[in-house]
């Protein structure tokens, strides 16, 4: 199905001084290299089209991960096909039916794409076809969920996810995380509390993630908490009731780290960068750069420029999720599960060519 969407609208002493107060601006982040001043706000002339996608039972796509608008892959949990590939046009299901089911996508070019999900899996595509590279299925536990996958480079990939307790065992769920070194993937961490790692960025400072509870380290039960991990040592940020918030997010974009906390943008830090005046749930948060911010809210998506938000576009069926984004150059995609009409839609907006930047 495809539909087409209306836009939504020697030195003297005075230069010395003038160096130094740049310098001290600098090294207080007023100027910052990673900030440049010649950020332009994000363009919201988008042209949409919207798809469908659903095989049943009960195939709710859940992750979704393209290097270009003719090259997206989408997996899911449940559903006879659980992984289906955009090739510009349409799309389809890849030609191998898998068993397990499929919580992320990552990669880095068409020919190096990861995938994993449930049991543990592990698998990469090569441009040519999918295969298993490794199945994590730590001793005296059972059911490894993989959750999220990312990476720097093809040599340094992160996994992170959940075991639970094995057959006959006590015991609450685990996170555990992952790393591949271009040759082989291996164990970095297992906690010793129950964590449910969730997702995994990583900056020049450190490996950052965030989980659900039912416990962590703080003491407050069913517990959403942020962790940073470095010279292995896993050091617990911020932590707050699961009841006091939506759906808590991290990621990555313009070389710097988001967090959605309530209704709230944050840095890494916990420093407010977009205060949202909504009373919606917020889920997620995915962008270009800080002026070109595209915020997942229970009634649709918003975007902020740097300047204002505005919603892109809004769901008419309540009873729908904007489950997760992909970002490209001139193009957005967002993967929407809608539970009434019992099908995935997947909105593709592409820029108008006045606003496309040049190849």
């Amino acid at each position: 199905m495809a539909v087409t969407l209306k836009n939504h609208s020697t030195m003297p002493l005075s230069v010395f001084l003038i160096i130094a107060v740049v310098a001290g601006f600098s090294s207080c982040g007023i100027l910052s290299s990673d900030d440049p001043p010649e950020l332009e706000p994000g363009p919201r002339n988008y042209e949409w089209s919207i798809d469908s996608v659903y095989s049943a039972p009960g195939g709710w796509m859940n992750t979704i991960w393209g290097s270009s608008p003719d090259d997206v892959w989408i997996g899911s949990s449940g559903g006879y096909e659980k992984l289906w590939h955009f090739d510009g046009e349409e799309y389809s299901p890849y030609a191998h039916r898998f068993v397990g089911d499929f919580y992320s996508i990552f990669g880095f070019a068409q020919d190096d794409v990861w995938m994993g999900g449930g049991d543990g899996e592990l698998w990469h595509f090569d441009g040519q076809e999918w295969e298993l590279s490794f199945t994590y299925s730590p001793e005296g536990f059972g059911g490894p969920n993989i959750f999220d996958i990312w990476g720097t480079s093809s040599s340094d990939i992160y996994a992170v996810g959940t075991v639970s307790p094995g057959s006959g065992q006590e015991g609450s769920y685990k996170g555990f995380i992952l790393h591949f070194d271009g040759n082989q993937w291996q164990e970095m961490i297992m906690t010793d509390f129950g964590m449910q790692f969730q997702r995994i960025r990583k900056n020049n400072e450190g490996i950052y993630l965030y989980g659900f509870g039912p416990y962590s380290t703080h003491s407050t039960s069913d517990s959403i908490s942020f962790y940073k991990y470095k010279n292995d040592n896993l050091l617990e940020l911020y932590s707050y009731s699961i009841s006091n918030v939506g759906s808590p997010n991290m990621n990555l974009f313009g070389g710097k780290i988001y967090i959605i906390s309530k209704t709230e943008v944050v840095d890494i830090n916990f420093n407010s960068i977009l205060l949202l005046s909504i009373t919606e749930d917020v889920y997620d948060v995915n962008g270009r750069h800080k002026k070109d911010m595209f915020i997942t809210t229970e009634s649709g998506i918003l975007h902020y420029n740097g300047e204002n938000t505005q919603y892109l576009f809004e769901l008419e069926n309540k009873n729908a999720t904007v489950f997760r984004s992909l970002v490209l150059e001139n193009d957005v995609f967002f993967l929407i599960n809608d539970y009434d009409a019992g099908t995935n839609l997947i909105y593709h907006g592409t820029l108008t060519k006045s606003e496309q930047k040049d190849e």
